[in-house]
């Protein structure tokens, strides 16, 4: 065998192990959200009405903008706060409601909002309650909603804002 050929059966050897780790990792994390998302809430999505932090009425089932992001969070989780800002772009262009899961008074709620500078429409849930009839065992927590009232996507943990674009964008032409 030549220098040459060693070379290259040396290079195919190390671009298949390549491929096999991405593969193996591509793997892992898609067995990691299937196991995250097992119990959350799937078909038609429940009942969501409340006032906004912003004064206003919001009732899942008057809703007329579609697809719909419904996020859970709380003050306390340092996911939620990392990934806020994304949360907030996505308000820009697509209809999003946040859920804030036991963190504090409507108050202590806009005073975070306001410290980061945050525009988003937000139902306190100081009890849990609306959490537990979504099945939100953690946050941060996301559904995606289409007109049907159907969850199409879901999602526990970070999750990168260009994902949760293209679930909203492929939820709304399909």
């Amino acid at each position: 065998m030549t220098s040459d050929q060693q070379k290259g059966s040396s290079i195919k050897r190390r671009l298949l192990s390549w491929l096999m780790h991405i593969g193996t990792i591509v793997m892992a994390v898609y067995l990691i959200h299937l196991w995250q998302t097992r119990d959350l809430v799937e078909g038609v999505a429940p009942a969501l009405s409340g006032q906004t932090l912003q004064g206003e009425r919001f009732d899942l089932s008057k809703q007329t903008q579609w697809p719909l992001l419904v996020h859970f969070w709380a003050t306390w989780c340092p996911v939620c706060k990392f990934e806020s800002g994304g949360i907030a772009s996505l308000s820009q262009n697509y209809p999003v409601v946040t859920v804030a899961m036991q963190s504090g008074s409507d108050r202590e709620l806009r005073e975070f909002l306001d410290q980061r500078e945050l525009q988003l429409p937000v139902i306190s849930d100081s009890d849990g309650s609306l959490a537990a009839a979504w099945a939100v065992k953690g946050v941060p927590t996301t559904y995606i909603i289409d007109a049907d009232s159907r969850i199409r996507f879901t999602s526990v943990g970070y999750t990168l804002p260009l994902t949760l674009r293209i679930r909203l964008w492929l939820t709304e032409i399909w």
